[in-house]
């Protein structure tokens, strides 16, 4: 890898961050102005809801000094001792003694899997991945940059650039000018990094600058919440041409609105009504119009809450140039960028979840913010795992202690994160202000905290008996289109799951269960070097976690399409998109195909173990995960895959095995153009003994075919040409 500047790493791909963003999109921060005015007589009319609030305003906190805000940062090797309502600086090491758990809060923070000894002490085997995590986690570098330090990125600009994309062409002094020109362009359109639903939490850091950045923000007191809270629909993008369509329709319909209200006011010995009059007595005489002016009130609602929404997220530095009112492409990626920022799992839609979430002020978005970094920190470093998954629904799980007691399995993530938080006095969103205030002065490198957590269920040890259960609930291998290549509906009731269960006691208990993906019908190059459907089936019956990868790498089979291989990206507007081979996929980092980790499923006979390229992995697709498939893998959210193998590495024996080299070069070709790629590694390997166990249930088959299909099937609307007509790459399979 080339690198630039001092902060910047090697061995790390940049990666594209929402499948509905292109890169490095330019979004220009605007000035923030009052809400747009109504258009005309027809907009939604006031209601109750006008008078909602506008966001509260972020204080500023006057300095006040806590029970531990004393001498100035701390140092390496020092925490905070929260006992009691003070604070003592102590060494880390005491801190065992006194009953207490250390949390590591500084910006150097990484999970446990991207750590690179088993002791403080211990012989460090360096993980080429850590440095990236804290890096991004800290928005010292962004992934745009990480890209353009690559070798692709350096070909992609100097070949956009009417150079060779090659080594000589970026060591030649022309070369170096045109790379360090695009690395300057990008450093001044640096954008934060909003990678939490990735898997990589911003640090404490971080979060005071988004909070210093919002105090000095007045446009929230002009934001029209009302408009946002009288929307109960839907606004999507889809098309321009859509979104187009649906503000002119609005627009139209209101200007028929008050062109009816007018003739109705011409009339001789018209009486005098207020709108809402006129509108119901020319419904009443007319059912077409009635269902008009229904259609024109709830256009104008929506053309409201997007005038609303554009606001905010203008306010906020999110929104560049857009059209007021239409929900276009920029509205869609500043939303989807913006739920981002607030851990919102969304598609950048204007409804549920993100509708209710614009209403809220930013200090309460911030407030949640900051418990969810104390709650990954909280968990990473008690080596906890339960997250109350497993504790709703009709029978909540449960365990009974030695006396045989029966108690619920606890929400232990909230329980440590709630005990943490009122050992630092925060119950309000103004208390996290006043005391995220006062950790800036500890210095964000060294900050770390320890306090009293609650007790552990009898079930914890530092050696656990841990075993996995994955049920691949509706499983349908009936090839999903019909003999005129139109789709067929497959549907599912019984989506798959994951489950961690732990034995102790004579019980089996269940601590955290989550969706999950198996495998379906994808495509796949045939021997022949075309593309067919072919059917990636999830292995079932016992299976085995024995090796745990942090920051793993995907080499692409043989079989995979070219053009899958590649991606298209930009780094400066006066340059247009470059296809470059999508090593963003490939890894180390956080959109692999295998995320920020993963464990190989092997299955075993006698001594010999056998990997039939299944795996237990995270994914950046995280909209995907609860109703798409895989090509055979189990994906979790980034976040909870981290958690997973945290939490097994803490309580299993393991061989640190570390970083595994591999000197791969390949290359292809695709429509004319010859492609190449270098991978180094493998990722950091972790060897478990025991291995734990994990068991693949089949599921319920649905549908006529009972058995997975081998065969390569032809895709819908492909021409494969006559010689295939009878080919046994496209066998008949029958009803």
């Amino acid at each position: 890898m080339v690198a630039f500047g001092p902060r910047m790493f090697t061995n790390v791909m940049a990666v594209r961050t929402f499948r509905l963003l292109p890169w490095f999109a330019t979004l220009a921060v605007l000035a923030c102005g009052k809400p747009p005015t109504p258009r005309s007589a027809h907009d939604a009319a006031p209601s109750a809801s006008d008078a909602m609030p506008a966001p509260s305003p972020i204080p500023s906190v006057p300095k006040q000094p806590l029970p531990w805000d004393e001498g100035g940062e701390l140092a390496q090797g020092e925490t905070i001792a929260l006992l009691a309502g003070n604070g003592n600086r102590i060494p880390m090491a005491w801190v065992r003694d006194k009953g207490l758990l250390n949390v590591d809060l500084s910006r150097l923070w990484a999970p446990f899997i991207f750590s690179e000894s088993d002791t403080p002490d211990g012989e460090p085997k360096p993980n080429r991945y850590r440095q990236a995590f804290t890096d991004l986690a800290s928005d010292f570098v962004s992934p745009e940059q990480v890209f353009l330090a690559s070798p692709e990125g350096n070909y992609a600009v100097l070949m956009a650039a009417g150079l060779p994309g090659n080594e000589d062409a970026a060591r030649s002094p022309q070369g170096r000018r045109v790379l360090n020109e695009a690395w300057r362009a990008l450093h001044l359109r640096r954008e934060p990094n909003f990678l939490e639903p990735y898997g990589i939490p911003p640090t404490l850091l971080v979060l005071q600058k988004r909070i210093d950045e919002d105090r000095g923000r007045t446009c929230y007191a002009d934001l029209d919440l009302a408009g946002l809270a009288g929307f109960d629909g839907t606004a999507t993008f889809q098309s321009r041409e859509q979104a187009h369509r649906e503000y002119n329709e609005a627009m139209g319909d209101a200007a028929w609105v008050d062109k009816q209200i007018g003739k109705a006011k011409e009339a001789p010995g018209a009486p005098t009504r207020d709108r809402d009059e006129w509108l119901k007595l020319i419904a009443a005489q007319d059912p077409k119009a009635a269902v008009r002016i229904e259609r024109a009130r709830r256009g104008q609602v929506r053309l409201r809450a997007i005038r609303a929404a554009q606001a905010r997220l203008s306010c906020e530095g999110l929104l560049g140039k857009h059209v007021e009112g239409q929900f276009d492409l920029a509205t869609n990626e500043a939303l989807a960028a913006w739920e981002r920022k607030n851990d919102i799992f969304g598609w950048g839609f204007l409804s549920g979840e993100t509708l209710a979430a614009l209403q809220r002020s930013p200090l309460d978005l911030h407030f949640d913010t900051f418990r969810r970094i104390l709650m990954e920190h909280v968990a990473d470093a008690a080596g906890i795992i339960e997250d109350g998954s497993v504790s709703g629904g009709e029978k909540p799980a449960t365990y009974r202690d030695a006396a045989g007691v029966e108690h619920p399995v606890p929400n232990l993530i909230a329980d440590y994160t709630d005990a943490l938080m009122a050992a630092l006095g925060i119950h309000t969103p103004a208390d996290a202000l006043k005391v995220i205030e006062t950790f800036r002065s500890q210095g964000m490198k060294w900050l770390h905290v320890a306090f009293s957590p609650p007790k552990l269920p009898p079930y914890y040890s530092n050696k656990m008996d841990l075993s996995v259960e994955i049920d691949r609930g509706d499983v349908w291998y009936d090839f999903p289109f019909d003999e005129d290549g139109k789709p067929i509906a497959q549907q599912r009731v019984n989506f798959p799951g994951l489950t961690l269960y732990v034995k102790w006691n004579k019980q089996k208990i269940p601590l955290c269960r989550w969706r999950t993906t198996l495998g379906s019908w994808r495509s796949e190059m045939g021997p022949n070097g075309k593309v067919y459907f072919k059917y990636k089936n999830s292995d079932v019956g016992p299976r085995v976690w024995k090796d745990i990868v942090a920051g793993p790498v995907w080499i692409p089979p043989e079989g995979t399409p070219a053009k899958d291989l590649l991606t298209r990206k930009t780094w400066d507007r006066d340059l247009g998109a470059e296809a470059v081979v999508n090593t963003d996929v490939m890894g180390p980092g956080y959109q692999s195909a295998y995320g920020l980790v993963m464990a190989i499923h092997h299955w075993k006979r006698g001594k010999t173990f056998f990997d039939n390229q299944i795996r237990t992995h995270g994914s950046v697709d995280y909209t995907s995960i609860a109703r798409r498939y895989s090509h055979g893998c189990h994906r979790l959210v980034n976040s909870r895959a981290v958690r997973l193998f945290d939490f097994i590495l803490r309580h299993r024996a393991f061989r640190r095995v570390g970083n595994q080299p591999i000197v791969l070069r390949r290359h292809f070709e695709y429509e004319g153009r010859t492609y190449h790629y270098a991978l180094n590694t493998r990722g950091y390997y972790y060897e478990l003994d025991p291995a734990v166990p994990v068991m693949v249930t089949e599921g319920r088959i649905m549908g006529k075919v009972k058995k997975p299909i081998d065969a390569y099937l032809h895709k819908p609307g492909v021409d494969y040409g006559p010689s295939e007509e009878s080919s046994e790459s496209a066998p008949d399979i029958g009803p």
